[in-house]
């Protein structure tokens, strides 16, 4: 019985060291659906730090392909709705709107509807002050 104890003992102090260490770095050789796969897997731990860095790298490594970018970037606002972070999940939402006038179906049509969705997630006390910051930005 004081085996059992201890080895539960170990593993929860294990486990508990072993999530709070951030990533720091991600190989050169990653792909973005790769990065973005690890960032989930991040995300669905809670690990909101090293999430966000998994899109953040998306973006700066593979910015440059729309359909890439929205998609970072609609997951990095997923994580600040999580996080009840409204202040920079909106505006993040409202550039992938916007991008689908500019490049339209250069991206996938899913994030427009998501973006939309969680846009009307926002509490609406929130959403409104969000937006009419945003009409004198």
């Amino acid at each position: 019985m004081k085996k059992t104890m201890i080895f539960a003992a170990l593993f929860a102090a294990t486990m508990i060291i072993s999530s709070c260490k951030t990533l720091k770095e991600i190989p050169e050789e990653k792909t973005s659906a790769q990065i973005i796969q690890m960032g989930q897997n991040y995300a669905g731990n809670s690990d909101y730090k090293s999430a966000i860095f998994c899109y953040q790298t998306v973006i700066e490594r593979f910015g440059n392909n729309p359909a890439i970018y929205v998609e970072a970037q609609y997951e990095l606002a997923r994580i600040y709705m999580k996080q009840k972070k409204y202040e920079k999940a909106y505006p993040i939402f409202n550039e992938i709107l916007d991008m689908y006038d500019r490049f339209g179906l250069q991206i996938p049509g899913t994030y427009k509807k998501l973006s939309k969705i969680s846009i009307e997630q926002i509490p609406a006390v929130k959403l409104q002050e969000l937006q009419s910051k945003n009409e004198f930005n």
